[in-house]
C-alpha cells in the first residue's frame, strides 16, 4: 500500500535537504516528530512521534536512503508484522523543489491500514508536515502546533 503527497517549495533542493537532514531542527518545524541520531545512510535513529511533544512515543528506524539534495528515507517495523518506508524525494523544478512525500507499507500492517479512514488521515498529516517544511524553508517560521483542540465545554 502506498500513500503519497506532493507539494512545491519555492527554494532549491539543497535548502530543503538541509532542513530534512538537520534532525536537531525538527522540533522547530515538524509538528509530529523529533529524531535522535546521526543523519547518515544505514544509521539507526529513534523517532519520537505524536501530536503532543510531551506524549510522543518512540520507534526505531533505519535510514535506508540518504542522497543529499535528492532523497531521504526511513524504514520502520518488521516485514511480517508491518514494515513502512517513508520517503522524501526532492525533484528540481523551475519554481524550486517539487517535494514528493510518500510511505510504502508492507506486511500485515498494510492490510489493517487499508481499512477505515487511516489513509485519508495519514495524507492529511503529510500535507500538514509538507506545509510546515515549506514555511520553515522559505520563511524560517516555526511549524504550527499540531495539538487538536477538544470540544469546548460550556
Amino acid at each position: 500500500m502506498r500513500i503519497e503527497t506532493e507539494t512545491m517549495i519555492a527554494a532549491p533542493p539543497m535548502r530543503v535537504w538541509r532542513a530534512l537532514a538537520d534532525f536537531g531542527a525538527y522540533p522547530r518545524w515538524h509538528p509530529y516528530r523529533e529524531i535522535v541520531g546521526e543523519a547518515a545512510l544505514n544509521a539507526r535513529v529513534t523517532m519520537k512521534i505524536g501530536p503532543q511533544p510531551e506524549q510522543r512515543h518512540s520507534i526505531k528506524a533505519t535510514i535506508t536512503a540518504f542522497e543529499p539534495g535528492d532523497c531521504l528515507a526511513f524504514t520502520t517495523g518488521r516485514w511480517i508484522f508491518g514494515r513502512a518506508t517513508e520517503t522524501y524525494m526532492l525533484l528540481p523544478s523551475p519554481r524550486g523543489t517539487r517535494l514528493r512525500h510518500s510511505t510504502e507499507m508492507m506486511g500485515l500492517g498494510a492490510l489493517f491500514a487499508r481499512r477505515g479512514p487511516f489513509v485519508s488521515r495519514l495524507q492529511g498529516v503529510y500535507q500538514r508536515v509538507d506545509a510546515a517544511l515549506n514555511r520553515f524553508v522559505t520563511t524560517g517560521a516555526p511549524g504550527q502546533p499540531s495539538v487538536k483542540k477538544g470540544r469546548r465545554r460550556r
